[in-house]
């Protein structure tokens, strides 16, 4: 279940729900359950990056609105 890093954030945001989902199990395979944690750090670590991007340039944006022309 390998991510691209180019990835959308809705995709990243659906990994790592279906990774907490996995998590639910009664039964979970300890080797797996680090290698879905290790994934999950990834992608939230990756969909930050992106809500960083997507707020600078919101800023950006609104200060363009706000300048005077």
């Amino acid at each position: 279940m390998s991510q691209k890093s180019n990835s959308s954030l809705k995709q990243q945001l659906a990994a790592l729900d279906e990774i907490l989902d996995w998590f639910d199990q009664p039964d979970i395979d300890l080797d797996e359950a680090l290698k879905k944690f290790d994934e999950g750090v990834r992608l939230a670590d990756e969909a930050k990056h992106k809500i960083v991007q997507l707020e600078n340039k919101i800023t950006i944006l609104k200060q363009k609105f706000d300048q005077p022309q």
